[in-house]
């Protein structure tokens, strides 16, 4: 007898089918989620609503497909932690619903997670396997509560959701309750009560009926600029997205091919967008997201010339100002009018580079792109252009300039934050010849700027100030501790941990508040004495 093949459970209008055959669908990969829809995004209170809203007989509205006669479109191979199979029908193109199918397909599905470190994995080919989206439905409580939130001794008395559906799962589960049996024939009705809830749940599937794909991610666009907001990246990947130019898996080709040598792959999308829309001719928040995706549409190219010149932009940071990973990077603005000034000046001279070095600390120092409108950030642009093109610097926003002391509070996140701890870097890598302080930094990013003294009658003050990190190898942090709160340092390693001898009596006669005064005048005259040439570089005078 020849195999029944499966066929959608709707056609060209619209309809009405049960939850339960449209997860079978997209298990089946008769309805697929195209490349051009985003991640998930929903968090976990998202997921529990939905599944109480279908437990209590709530409608969670219609599911919206895009059904098409034209050439196959690339798909994602898994939704959230679920491989999903090839059909041998033409598939569908779930448009809306995504958030809420992936949900309950991760919770009324068997495991079937993909392993996220397999060779077949592509960041730019397919969604990442996601957390476990595993649920139980807890009886004392009446709620649906997240898997790993199961302790061992309650979980046979709880409910996995994958069973709600498998009639034989469900009767093994009930067969191995235990307690008296007015307490097991309670359960059973709950469970029996739940499981119908669900197989009988039916949902409205609407169909779009087209093979224009320009119509299918507008509509998917418009769908989703509604609810849970979409970020502009995505939105633009929606509505650039074609059967010959993918956005999200360009950035992601181009960052691998540009910048993992340098260590850089790792780096926010959103640069390289940024840098693109200028090379465009849009600001960088711009918002109109339609011409910019037809844009991109016309020059699929640009995506891979603003890669080469933001290659170019991250090498420089990282050989001439010793920027070495994207995370102690002060500003995201300074990598993307970088990208465009290397995408416009592709050969500049070691003059211009040099300058553009004292440009870099210049607007560090003086937090320039703090709180950045799209204007100033253009007129930044066209003073950075100026000032290469003609070697006379202007920088404009700075009025007056100002180099602001460092806060009380050191926080990793902040510029001055990385500019310090680029700074610790220098000193370590200079004070003895093995210095490495550099392949530290590199290595293990804010891991080795580790706070050595203790806090001392709860004196916050003191504990998170910059006068208390110190660069270290985190695996030794015991022994440099030790080393400082004992006064037992060489010449090299004070040298090295930016301390000297009335700092160490300091320390030896336990005034560790009179030591991060002394430590913190030593920061500030190194910082001064670093970036005072690089403001003289840019016509900085009144500082």
């Amino acid at each position: 007898m020849p195999i029944k093949m499966k066929t959608p459970s709707y056609h060209a209008d619209p309809h009405v089918t049960y939850l339960s055959q449209l997860l079978d669908e997209i298990r089946d990969g008769i309805i697929q989620v195209p490349k051009f829809q985003r991640p998930l995004v929903w968090g976990w209170e998202d997921r529990l609503e939905l599944l109480r809203s279908i437990r209590d007989g709530i409608p969670m509205g219609a599911v919206m497909v895009w059904r098409s006669s034209g050439p196959l479109l690339d798909c994602y191979q898994n939704i959230g932690p679920h491989r999903v199979s090839n059909s041998s029908v033409s598939p569908q193109y779930l448009l809306d619903g995504v958030q809420r199918l992936s949900t309950l397909l991760g919770a009324l599905s068997p495991s079937n997670t993909i392993n996220a470190d397999a060779d077949e994995f592509s960041e730019a080919d397919d969604q990442p396997p996601t957390e476990n989206y595993s649920v139980h439905y807890d009886f004392e409580t009446n709620d649906f509560i997240r898997e790993d939130e199961v302790s061992n001794k309650s979980k046979k008395q709880t409910l996995p959701m994958d069973l709600l559906l498998d009639s034989v799962g469900m009767l093994r589960f009930q067969r191995s309750l235990s307690g008296t049996d007015e307490e097991i024939d309670e359960l059973i009705r709950s469970c029996d009560k739940l499981s119908a809830a669900f197989r009988e749940y039916k949902l409205p599937v609407i169909p779009i009926v087209t093979d224009d794909v320009e119509m299918a991610t507008r509509t998917f666009q418009r769908l989703n600029s509604q609810g849970k907001r979409m970020s502009e990246a995505h939105m633009i990947h929606a509505l650039s997205w074609g059967s010959e130019f993918n956005l999200n898996a360009k950035i992601h080709e181009t960052k691998v091919a540009e910048l993992t040598d340098l260590g850089w792959s790792e780096m926010e999308n959103d640069i390289l967008l940024k840098a693109c829309k200028i090379a465009l001719g849009f600001g960088v928040y711009s918002k109109n997201a339609d011409d910019i995706g037809t844009a991109f549409k016309d020059r699929p190219g640009v995506v891979s010339d603003v890669g080469k010149a933001c290659g170019k932009a991250v090498g420089f940071l990282v050989h001439k100002c010793g920027i070495s990973r994207p995370d102690l990077l002060p500003y995201a603005f300074q990598l993307i009018l970088l990208t465009d000034a290397f995408r416009v000046r592709p050969d500049l001279t070691n003059d211009q580079k040099n300058d553009l070095v004292s440009w870099v600390w210049t607007t560090t120092y003086g937090e320039y792109f703090a709180g950045m409108s799209g204007d100033r950030v253009e007129k930044a642009r066209k003073d950075l252009a100026h000032g290469l093109d003609t070697g006379r610097w202007d920088l404009t926003h700075f009025d007056p300039f100002e180099v602001k002391a460092l806060n009380r509070k050191f926080d990793f996140r902040s510029v001055r934050a990385k500019a310090f701890s680029l700074r610790l870097s220098d000193i370590s890598s200079r004070a003895t010849a093995n210095g490495n302080g550099a392949d530290l930094l590199a290595e293990y990013g804010r891991e080795c700027l580790l706070q050595l003294l203790p806090r001392i009658n709860s004196n916050k003050v003191i504990y998170s100030s910059y006068a208390n990190r110190f660069l270290c190898d985190p695996r030794q942090s015991g022994v440099t501790k030790d080393k400082i709160l004992s006064g037992n340092l060489t010449a090299d390693e004070m040298n090295n941990m930016l301390i000297n001898p009335e700092m160490l009596r300091m320390i030896k006669d336990g005034d560790h508040e009179e030591f991060i005064r002394l430590r913190m005048n030593e920061i500030n005259c190194i910082e001064e004495e670093f970036y005072s040439p690089h403001l003289q570089v840019m016509s900085i005078y009144n500082w």
